[in-house]
Parts: C-alpha cells; structure tokens; sequence
C-alpha cells in the first residue's frame, strides 16, 4: 500500500493511534435500530467481501470491554450474542483490527427509541485510504441491497480520536486538514446521529438518500440525479457519484470539486440546519454548520478562522 499522504501521527508516544489520518468509509444512517435479521445478512455479506481482518470486537454500548475476536469468540458471537441483539443489553457491535493506522472497522449500532428519542442507528465500515474506489462502490450497492437507509455517504473521511485523552487535539487536527480538504468527510459520529432521522448531511464522493426522505423531495433529488457523475437505484436508497473516485479537493491546489457543489446545491432543501458543533475547541456551532454548507455558501466557511 502507498504511504498515506495525509496523517498526523500521534504527540504521546504513550498513544499509538494518529491523531488524525486519511482513510475511506461507508456510512449509512437508518431509522430503527437493526435486528438480528438485518445484522447478520450485513455480517454475513462483510465476511464474504472482504474477509475476516479483526482482532477484537465488544458491544457498543457504553462501559463493554474490548475481547479478544479469536474463532471461539466468533462462533459465539454468531450462535449466541447476535441472535440476542435489542433483547437485552446489547444493541450493536463494533469489530476492530490491532493496527494503529489504515485500520479496517466494521459497526452497527442502534440507539433505544424509548430512551435515546430522535436518534439515527448506523451501519459504519472503515477502511484503508487506498481502497480501490470501484470495491468500494460494489460494497455500497451490495449493502443497499440489504439496508433500507434515511441518507449515508461514502468515499475519504478523516479518522478522529473521538474518544481519549487526544481527543481535543484530533478534532482541532481534523478542523485545520478539513479548512484545506474539502473533499474529505469531517465526522462526530454521536453528534450527526442526532440530526439524521429527516436530513442528510452533505455530499461526499458517494451521497445515499433514501426513499423517505427523497418523498419529502422528490424534486430535490430529481435535480441532484441530473447534475450527478453518475446514479443508481437500489432497494435501499439512491446513489449520488461525484465522480469516477473519491478526490481530496486541496484549496491549495486550486482543485474545485464542481459535481459536489451541484449536488449540494440541488439537495439543499434536504440538508441537515442546526448541526451541533464536532468535538475539539475548533469545531465550534458555527465552524461546523460553515463546513457542512462549504459546497453552497464557500466564502463564508473560506473566511472562518
């Protein structure tokens, strides 16, 4: 693999994980939490694709260990634990690999109506920032064969240190890459999941709206359809190309991303309004909401500190 052109490794040599680094991602936000039905084809369609690369995997609700992923656990995991999922404590999984950069993640996650209202669940897979674009494309296509999702998006993204003692620093780190990046994705997971039951967030390489909320605006996506690279429909939602592959689009470097910002501004009717700011003390309410406009108000989001 080439050496990835944009990391920021880690201040403490206490923590080996970057502070910030380049990397791909699928995102897919949907409306109810996923069963063990929906999991487990996901699961399954992962394992197929890609293999098993994990180390370690845990429950994803707050307080679970890191365990060991070992063929035991596995087994476990798929007789007994997945077929438990929403009965009990456990309401989704995370699966890691052991290296501190370029790391692979596969998750689903679903927050509790009763007790996490106005929530979006998620399925979420990270991986290298090399991944050829067209295995990420098919993966997409193949898991909206499956999942029947609010909105998503795929392509670069900037992995953060959301958790931690860095965490501060990573944030502001991902800020000052985002300011030159606008191609690459900015994400608080925790915080976008609060925003995305009605709303999508802004285009990436691959922009996923699905069918509900295109029903809140079926024009809006006719316009995005017709200005896009290229698009598809698949049972589980529209797929918005911005092009041929993800691009970085350095304001340095004068790379204008002009597919990005017509479909931004096509679908701005259905853009998320009031995003909570990211984590750090850079990503403020207004940084935030100036990032996630920058395809549609430039110059105001160009002049943010």
């Amino acid at each position: 693999m080439p050496a990835n052109p944009l990391i920021s490794p880690s201040p403490d040599p206490a923590v080996p994980f970057a502070l910030a680094e380049l990397k791909q991602h699928l995102l897919l936000f949907v409306d109810t939490p996923p069963g063990p039905k929906t999991a487990r084809a996901v699961y399954d369609l992962y394992m197929r694709t890609w293999g098993d690369p994990f180390r370690r995997y845990c429950s994803t609700d707050p307080g679970y260990p890191l365990l060991e992923w070992t063929p035991e656990a596995r087994q476990r995991f798929e007789q007994v634990e997945l077929l438990r999922l929403r009965r009990f404590e456990a309401w989704g999984y995370g699966f890691f690999e052991s290296r501190a950069t370029d790391a692979w993640l596969m998750m689903f996650h679903g927050y509790r109506p009763s007790s996490e209202p106005g929530h979006a669940s998620f399925f979420r897979f990270e991986f290298d920032w090399a991944l050829p674009p067209e295995r990420l494309l098919r993966f997409t296509q193949d898991v909206l064969g499956i999942v029947r999702c609010v909105s998503g998006y795929a392509g670069y993204f900037f992995q953060a240190q959301a958790n931690g003692p860095l965490a501060r620093s990573s944030f502001n780190q991902v800020y000052a890459l985002a300011r030159r990046y606008w191609g690459v994705e900015a994400e608080d997971l925790d915080v976008t999941a609060k925003n995305m039951l009605d709303a999508y967030k802004c285009p990436s390489w691959l922009t996923v709206i699905g069918q509900r909320l295109e029903s809140k605006d079926a024009d809006a996506v006719a316009a995005a359809r017709s200005v896009a690279y290229r698009w598809q429909r698949l049972p589980g939602g529209l797929i918005l190309q911005a092009g041929a592959a993800p691009e970085l689009g350095d304001r340095h470097r004068h790379e204008r991303l002009a597919t990005y910002e017509a479909i931004a501004q096509a679908l701005l009717p259905l853009q998320v309004r009031d995003h909570a700011s990211f984590g750090g003390t850079r990503w403020t309410a207004d940084t935030t909401n100036g990032w996630l406009q920058r395809f549609t108000a430039p110059d105001a989001f160009a002049r943010m500190p």
